[in-house]
């Protein structure tokens, strides 16, 4: 299974991801100030995938509440030294939360490591647990198809990606029960040479999927 290898993978990888991933981009931080200006005072967040623990760590640092969910237990070995707050082994595909938990979830760079048959699953669990209106700041790479890849951060490992074109990902989102407030791309290249482009979305949680879904925001 696609979950299965993958948590091998990052468990074999977590101190050297940890380490090579320390710097957070720019484009994450300017992600994350805008979605923490769409959220009330006091909200909770939830960060699926939580990896090493680098955004827990910032958005702790911004003074906010957060826990953090990974597939992989070495890689939340690894965030324990970073952060305070809870860190739980989950599948995004199934959060153990009860529903309207958090008024935020951030998650970046996780949802591409599922199969594109299941990340509506994972979306739905993500709006599930969301307040009313709450906010999703998501990130995944641009393009098509999925691949595996067979080396990370000096590991001859198998990674899978799954590659979205923006508007396969707006309709993703928009089934899934979320209405795009906003999304850009951003091109990684100049940090690092061998990697995609990138899309980023923050998008808010519509009412309870009793119809046609919420669609994009007009602009």
């Amino acid at each position: 299974m696609t979950s299965e290898r993958m948590r091998a993978t990052y468990d074999t990888i977590a101190a050297s991801f940890a380490e090579q991933t320390a710097r957070r981009p720019v484009q994450y931080e300017e992600v994350g100030r805008r979605f923490l200006a769409l959220l009330p005072v006091g909200s909770s967040i939830l960060e699926v995938g939580c990896g090493a623990g680098r955004d827990m760590a910032w958005l702790e640092a911004q003074g906010t509440v957060v826990t953090g969910v990974d597939l992989s237990p070495g890689m939340l070995a690894e965030a324990r030294r970073l952060v305070r707050g809870p860190l739980l082994e989950m599948d995004m595909r199934h959060l153990d939360f009860p529903d309207s938990a958090f008024g935020g979830i951030w998650c970046m760079a996780s949802l591409l490591h599922l199969p594109k048959a299941e990340a509506p699953r994972a979306l739905a669990e993500m709006r599930r647990v969301l307040v009313p209106a709450g906010v999703l700041a998501l990130t995944i790479q641009e393009g098509e198809g999925e691949v595996w890849e067979s080396e990370a951060y000096g590991h001859p490992v198998e990674r899978f990606f799954a590659r979205y074109s923006r508007r396969d990902a707006e309709r993703m989102l928009a089934g899934a029960g979320f209405l795009v407030l906003e999304s850009e791309r951003a091109d990684s290249a100049r940090e690092r040479p061998r990697m995609t482009s990138w899309l980023s979305f923050l998008a808010r949680a519509g009412p309870p999927a009793t119809g046609k879904p919420p669609g994009r925001a007009a602009t």
